[in-house]
């Protein structure tokens, strides 16, 4: 009997030349990208729990928005690395956020975290103590993966302040199962009066294994860039299938496009999105605070509300119907004063800097200015900001204001003159 690979069966060695052929054209590819400019950095990997994490000593060159290199430090933070026994002496805040916290897009001294613990150090209530910052942002987390990361790895670090960053541009879809497109991640969903951890990441196996499979074949570039090929045309073929949100209408310019986040919720899927995010934001404030530990919720600026142009700022919100670009920001600075926990709201005052001083808080040159992420000057605002309000909190100063007449405040006018030098453009 002859061997199944006997040379009587010529189709045997066809299937095993194209075979070989193909193994080879991969890792050709695959060597080719590696010595080019255009390799991705491999910086995130997979987690059974959040859907995936900062890979620990991993670094490399991001370039979505701005070529910068990027390190991330042996606990899998985008920081330097930190004890987990705190010095004495030491007042430590531990950051929460998505991709405005890890800053990939600027260096790290740049980033609003690292202005905040600079500037803190001349707060007279922290007179005598060294001040750091413990970043805990990672791209594309909503808040549900941020409060599991405060529960299952802050804690060991002994923070004694915790800030909560709300990117109001993507949280609240990140949030919810039917509105966030990237399901490999834990969602929140009201059951029997409170809320459980369910959907495809947490209840099936097969679909945790996928979402393994996907990130760590992000090790070869070559299934990294057919990867993303694949998730970029599935989103664009989500996008013109969505049926619970109205037509993106009008645009008003680069990166204006009507996003039901500006408004009242629009429909019963959204009102569940708020839902969820209200619940999660609150879990975040009393585990801090049954720790012990001061709190913060801060909701970041999104590019539209600090544009420097007043006017392509209002068409929008008139094509819109709402009064304002703030909706998001209002309603977390009330479920605040409901909950008992301090939210600083940066949008109102930012946009008030950006219109004296004509500047762009996000996006780079050439190409992007007004767009993406905070750039380094916005970072600058923002650190600045917060280090202010975290420093009248620990002092005791509540400006003279109710609770209600600050928030209220907060959201609808700048809180004073900001000297913050712009960056040259």
């Amino acid at each position: 009997m002859g061997s199944w690979f006997s040379t009587d069966k010529p189709w045997v060695g066809k299937v095993t030349a194209a075979i070989v052929g193909v193994m080879a054209a991969i890792l050709f590819f695959e060597i080719v990208i590696r010595l080019t400019p255009y390799a991705e950095p491999h910086t995130v990997t997979y987690d059974a729990v959040r859907g995936w994490q900062l890979i620990p000593g991993g670094s490399g060159w991001h370039r979505t928005e701005r070529r910068q290199w990027i390190t991330i430090n042996r606990a899998g933070l985008r920081d330097v690395n930190h004890s987990l026994k705190k010095s004495p002496g030491t007042f430590r805040i531990a950051v929460l956020g998505d991709s405005y916290a890890e800053a990939d897009v600027v260096p790290m001294r740049d980033a609003f975290w690292w202005v905040m613990q600079q500037r803190l150090r001349a707060c007279p209530a922290l007179a005598g103590r060294r001040v750091e910052a413990i970043n805990f942002g990672v791209r594309g987390y909503g808040t549900a993966q941020e409060l599991l990361t405060l529960r299952d790895h802050v804690w060991q670090y002994s923070p004694d302040f915790v800030l909560l960053a709300i990117y109001t541009g993507n949280d609240i879809r990140n949030n919810f199962v039917r509105l966030e497109v990237n399901k490999c991640r834990p969602f929140y969903f009201p059951r029997a009066g409170g809320f459980v951890l369910k959907g495809p990441f947490t209840d099936s196996r097969w679909f945790r294994f996928k979402c393994f499979v996907r990130f760590e074949s992000r090790y070869s570039q070559t299934a990294d860039i057919a990867g993303d090929g694949i998730i970029t045309l599935r989103n664009l073929v989500r996008s013109y299938t969505r049926k619970h949100e109205p037509p993106p209408g009008s645009q008003i310019g680069p990166g204006f496009s009507t996003d039901p986040v500006y408004a009242a919720p629009i429909n019963p899927v959204w009102s569940k999105a708020w839902r969820v995010t209200d619940w999660e934001i609150t879990q975040v404030a009393r585990n801090v605070a049954r720790h012990k530990a001061g709190f913060l919720a801060v909701t970041l600026s999104n590019p539209v509300q600090v544009y420097p142009d007043p006017s392509r700022r209002h068409a929008l919100a008139e094509l819109m119907g709402v009064p304002d670009l703030f909706y998001p920001d209002r309603r977390i600075a009330a479920l605040g004063q409901r909950e008992g926990f301090p939210v600083l709201t940066l949008a109102p005052t930012m946009q008030a800097y950006a219109d004296a001083h004509h500047a762009y808080l996000h996006g780079f040159a050439p190409d992007s200015l007004g767009r993406g992420h905070w750039n380094a000057l916005g970072h600058r605002v923002a650190g600045k900001l917060i280090a202010e309000r975290i420093c009248r909190m620990l002092s005791g100063d509540t400006g003279g204001r109710s609770a209600p007449e600050r928030t209220n405040a907060a959201v609808s006018s700048s809180s004073g003159p900001l000297s913050v030098a712009p960056a040259s453009r």
